[in-house]
């Protein structure tokens, strides 16, 4: 009963006026993320010999509507060993898109995005098709759909609590040439100007 009671306590406290004002998302209000970033990927297609790929983000979102932004998402991600090859792989890709934001008048602001652009691979191995030699990079369509939690610290700095997001690209690997994976992300949001 006492956790319950605490819980309550906490949200009431949280929603009231003043950390409602506090929390609102000022108008005209740019973010500017920098986030650590864990990239969980497969090799070989259909099989998992599953690994984790480690690197950052970069994100710049700019309202454009009453609770959408315009987002431009830079990242990169390495792996020094591949499970069941003798190379690495290296990723970077740069993404654009529209974030949608949960209206809330709390700390808490949960939001969704839809992301698309390119990716280069590359310090890896990429097979080519039959007569072709292989390569050690390839650049291929990405796209990244999920979303995220942020919460307020202090009034223009917030922690991304995290961001997950299904990770889908066609860099070449002679199975399909797909690669379905999960990207997850950390980091702090720095929110610049407003009204």
């Amino acid at each position: 009963m006492k956790k319950l009671a605490r819980i309550v306590f906490i949200y009431v406290l949280l929603s009231s006026p003043p950390f409602a004002a506090y929390a609102q998302q000022p108008k005209n209000a740019i973010d500017v993320t920098v986030m650590f970033t864990e990239l969980h990927a497969n090799a070989p297609v259909g099989g998992c010999g599953c690994f984790w790929m480690a690197g950052g983000t970069g994100e710049v979102a700019i309202p454009i509507g009453r609770n959408f932004s315009a987002v431009g998402d830079i990242s990169g991600e390495h792996a020094g060993h591949i499970p069941g090859f003798n190379v690495g792989l290296s990723l970077f890709s740069g993404m654009g898109g529209l974030r949608f934001r949960l209206p809330t008048r709390t700390l808490v602001q949960p939001y969704a995005q839809a992301l698309f652009g390119g990716v280069h691979g590359f310090d890896s191995y990429f097979p080519n098709r039959i007569g072709r030699l292989p390569t050690s990079s390839d650049s291929s369509f990405a796209m990244a759909l999920g979303g995220g939690v942020d919460l307020a610290v202090w009034k223009h700095t917030w922690i991304r609590a995290i961001q997950a997001e299904y990770d889908y690209s066609e860099l070449r690997n002679l199975q399909g040439d797909r690669q379905n994976q999960v990207r997850l992300s950390v980091g702090i949001v720095y929110r610049i100007g407003g009204r």
